[in-house]
């Protein structure tokens, strides 16, 4: 599926929903998982995989053209683990 609308199409048809209704789900799906993995508790997908937030402390890196060195903060990424099921279906 490339597009948005043949996602909601083909869920649509699986389910038996509206369209209108899993356009709304898909919507608020995002909104979910923000701020659920904000929070600091895993974000999990069933059969899809888990999305969680990850702490990377500050580090001193090496600017490539340079060669100084330089101070990067600390940040928060996000990371998603796929579920053993989706692995090994894609392997």
């Amino acid at each position: 599926m490339k597009t948005k609308a043949e996602l909601v199409a083909a869920l649509a048809d699986g389910t038996g929903a509206t369209k209108k209704d899993v356009e709304a789900i898909l919507n608020n799906l995002p909104i979910a998982l923000r701020s659920t993995v904000k929070a600091g508790t895993p974000f999990t997908l069933p059969g899809i995989g888990i999305f969680k937030a990850k702490a990377l402390p500050a580090r001193k890196a090496r600017n490539p053209s340079t060669g100084a060195m330089i101070d990067v903060p600390a940040k928060t990424k996000l990371a998603f683990k796929p579920a053993k099921s989706m692995s090994d279906a894609v392997a």
